[in-house]
């Protein structure tokens, strides 16, 4: 099939120069949005919606290339090294929703992680702070629960054989090691006589997108002397959470038991006496192997 005109001595295409000017555009909105999203606060809401500009961008860009492609071919005008450049641009975006969205068929369509879904922690100091357009604070209900114990049957309240304000305090140590900055901490007996709460905003360390969780710590009950400790973790934005909260909780929870296991009780479960400072070291000592006198302890073999 012959050209219809050759011009390869006419200016470059039109479409051909725009092309490649509106993906370099795209993509440097889209990276200052990230920068200003990330280190600057830029509101979630508004900056969602200039990502959502930069991806039509690039749909045009690619449109554009397309088009003074068959041009080029057709008549032979200046302008491939354009198209070329503007076609990778718009592809490489796009390349993004197409990643999160192979990544969200691995990952169920909630973003509201609960220990206790029959009756979650609930957010107050963190509902306060939240922008317009945030998702909403409630617990979505028997939708979200069904979802999240099929493919997180793992996620279930933590019992903890002390009392509600050491164990208050257990949780208070492990997100200290954790270097979440705490927004709002009720103990035990503050609100009401058993349960203490918890309530932070952490966010993703490459996007910034913030998720708001809240801790209970609650009596089991009056005989067992042990506590109750249920983790709630729910995205301000969006309806993919891509296993974020899932795993922000079972880091919490990991955290609190290695804290548990470190750590010796200040009273012996059903003795209302405390353990002396001196009598810890005590407990942690193995039946049967107390220190010996200098008398009685064997010298060393060189062989050993």
């Amino acid at each position: 099939m012959a050209r219809a005109i050759y011009a390869a001595d006419q200016p470059p295409s039109f479409l051909a120069g725009w092309t490649s000017r509106l993906a370099v555009f795209c993509v440097v909105l889209l990276a200052v949005t990230l920068v200003l999203h990330r280190l600057l606060s830029l509101p979630t809401a508004i900056a969602l919606n200039i990502v959502a500009v930069s991806l039509a961008g690039a749909v045009l860009s690619l449109v554009m290339a397309v088009v003074a492609g068959l041009d080029v071919w057709m008549t032979g005008r200046q302008g491939t090294p354009r198209i070329v450049v503007g076609a990778t641009l718009a592809l490489a975006l796009l390349a993004i929703p197409a990643s999160l969205f192979v990544m969200s068929k691995e990952h169920p369509p909630i973003n509201d992680i609960t220990t206790d879904t029959d009756r979650p922690p609930e957010f107050a100091a963190t509902a306060a702070s939240r922008s317009a357009g945030s998702n909403p604070t409630a617990y979505p209900g028997d939708k979200f629960a069904n979802l999240q114990h099929r493919f997180y049957p793992d996620i279930k309240p933590l019992a903890v054989p002390r009392p509600p304000d050491e164990a208050y305090e257990l949780v208070l140590q492990a997100l200290a090691k954790l270097h979440y900055k705490i927004k709002s901490s009720d103990p035990p007996g503050t609100k009401d006589e058993t349960s203490g709460t918890i309530e932070f905003t952490d966010y993703t360390l490459i996007l910034g997108f913030a998720d708001d969780i809240a801790i209970r710590v609650a009596d089991a009950s009056a005989d067992s002397g042990g506590s109750i400790i249920d983790v709630r973790s729910a995205s301000q934005f969006g309806r993919y959470d891509f296993g974020a909260n899932v795993e922000r909780i079972r880091i919490i929870l990991r955290e609190i038991v290695g804290r548990l296991e470190a750590s010796v009780p200040s009273a012996i479960p059903g003795d209302a006496k405390p353990i002396a400072k001196g009598d810890r070291q005590r407990l942690k000592r193995q039946p049967g192997r107390d220190l010996e006198s200098k008398e009685d302890r064997k010298p060393r073999r060189p062989a050993q």
